[in-house]
């Protein structure tokens, strides 16, 4: 089964960008688990509650689930600490990548981490409510104190296998961060970090009651030529 990275970045935005970042990561986990698409983990780049990005990996067609979400999106909200005055309108960008072989799996890959930088605790495997919700808490959250990058993996039925799995992503995502550190020519899904487009955005949202976000408006498709 084909594999996809769905990338939200808040390109080079502020901390309100940032904030946004990390409320439409959960609203596109939902969209691609509804969507019939297996989450397989979920990596944050920076402040959990804050990203620079997130990205989810997942299998399936995920350019068919996300074809009405890839762009920028927008949220209409001021912002507490700039006053009334300040601007009021956060762009964050939703993109859909291949995800190439994954190299470095397994022991070899764990070898690389100091298990003693990381912070594991079980988490649940979906959002609130319906059948996602992991009853038995097998999912696991792995924290990479040094890098700031955090997976939660819950494709494993047992926490031992998750919590193994975390350990490798980890190690994967450390070598893709030191290969692109290194490498010229950064990989597609790296570029969209500076390509944020702030005019028509896909979606547009406001935040409603507890904190979550609400479509306010959706950009129509352009019409046939004439």
């Amino acid at each position: 089964m084909s594999r996809a990275w769905v990338q939200i970045s808040a390109g080079r935005g502020p901390v309100e960008v940032r904030r946004f970042v990390a409320r439409l990561a959960e609203r596109m986990e939902a969209l691609c688990r509804e969507g019939g698409l297996a989450v397989v983990d979920v990596t944050v780049h920076g402040d959990e509650d804050a990203p620079a990005s997130v990205e989810i990996l997942v299998e399936g067609d995920a350019r068919r689930c996300l074809e009405g979400e890839v762009g920028t999106h927008a949220l209409v909200e001021r912002s507490a600490e700039r006053g009334r005055a300040a601007r009021k309108r956060w762009f964050a960008g939703v993109a859909v990548h291949p995800a190439g072989a994954e190299a470095g799996a397994g022991a070899g890959a764990r070898a690389g981490v100091d298990l003693r930088e990381l912070e594991i605790s079980a988490c649940r495997a979906g959002g609130p409510g319906g059948q996602h919700v992991n009853k038995t808490q097998s999912a696991v959250r792995v924290h990479h104190r040094p890098s700031g990058i955090t997976v939660r993996v819950a494709d494993e039925r047992s926490q031992r296998a998750n919590v193994r799995r975390g350990v490798e992503r980890i190690a994967e995502r450390l070598a893709e961060r030191a290969a692109r550190r290194a490498a010229e020519g950064e990989a597609a899904r790296w570029s969209e970090h500076d390509r944020i487009v702030r005019g028509e955005p896909v979606r547009t949202y406001r935040v409603g009651r507890k904190s979550a976000l609400e479509v306010a408006g959706v950009r129509a498709p352009a019409g046939p030529a004439r």
